[in-house]
């Protein structure tokens, strides 16, 4: 991909971090974002704290050359995090990430050159996963299953914060994320603005790893994703009867089906783990289900109690 060699044409870059007890994780992708190849002068750090419960003080040399802000009325939510960043961001582009991530060293300056050079509204780069010292059957379900930005953009037109560019005029034209939810407003707002004729391209070599999820915390986001995917489901012009999904996750996962469902990604080696695998891919899909028809229900008994 050719690059952007001009430094007139280097845009003014906003980075969104928004975090949650993991500030840890914070320090040290301070320190990875710092050390891109992206003009450091053409580039701030937004880290949003979204109700931190763990106390933590940030050094001095940090406070002073990031902005630090609070989410204090949507806690938990990313998604109002990342609008309290945005709405403080000076770029003319919003580059998203996570803190539990990795960026590869040229991944703002590949984010940046995509966006420009494919002339779109928004970018979404590549996520790949981090076992970090220890491979499970859960972390490996949460790599097979997670974030394929390629098939998402090409196939929906949708992308995901966790490595996203999205040009700062797309906002103001259109507005920020929704307020107070927890799961699919990435995916939800980048839908709807293809539907209102802004264009997204697939970067693939802007490259992101992110730490896969052991057990407990992959059961923890599949929770998120049902009730997540509820809101997404609601306003899709030709859905599916609500517990169509639910009798579709009782049947449990063939092994060829295992290997297939994320080909670039299934390692070898990964067949040692395949009991695991099939464990958590299954049990994890009936809960993702379950919370899905739980956020129904609440929803229509919230609607009953609002019409009487």
């Amino acid at each position: 991909m050719a690059k952007i060699n001009a430094k007139t044409e280097q845009p003014f870059v906003s980075v969104i971090i928004p975090f949650y007890n993991n500030q840890d994780e914070v320090i040290r992708i301070e320190e990875e974002l710092r050390n891109q190849t992206y003009p450091s002068d053409k580039t701030e750090l937004i880290f949003i704290d979204n109700g931190s419960e763990k106390p933590f003080s940030f050094p001095d040399s940090f406070l002073s050359r990031n902005i630090l802000l609070e989410e204090s009325k949507h806690l938990k939510s990313p998604y109002s995090a990342r609008n309290r960043g945005i709405e403080q961001s000076k770029g003319e582009v919003i580059a998203f990430i996570d803190a539990n991530s990795t960026p590869e060293a040229n991944w703002l300056e590949e984010g940046i050159s995509c966006l420009l050079t494919s002339k779109a509204d928004l970018a979404g780069g590549k996520v790949l996963f981090d076992f970090q010292d220890q491979i499970t059957g859960a972390k490996i379900v949460d790599a097979l299953t997670s974030i394929n930005m390629e098939r998402s953009i090409k196939e929906r037109g949708a992308a995901f914060t966790a490595n996203l560019f999205v040009k700062k005029n797309v906002f103001n034209e259109m507005g920020l994320f929704e307020e107070g939810v927890r799961s699919g407003g990435d995916v939800r707002w980048t839908l709807k603005a293809k539907e209102n004729g802004y264009s997204i391209s697939y970067c693939d070599q802007a490259v992101i790893r992110k730490f896969a999820r052991p057990a407990d915390k992959l059961y923890q986001k599949r929770i998120r994703t049902g009730r997540g995917y509820y809101y997404t489901w609601r306003e899709e012009p030709e859905r599916r009867i609500w517990f169509y999904n639910l009798l579709r996750s009782l049947k449990p996962p063939s092994f060829s089906k295992i290997r297939s469902l994320n080909s670039d990604r299934y390692q070898a080696g990964f067949d040692d783990y395949l009991m695991g695998i099939w464990f958590h891919l299954y049990a994890s899909g009936i809960v993702e289900q379950l919370s899905f028809i739980n956020e129904y229900f609440q929803s229509k008994i919230f609607m009953n109690s609002r019409n009487e």
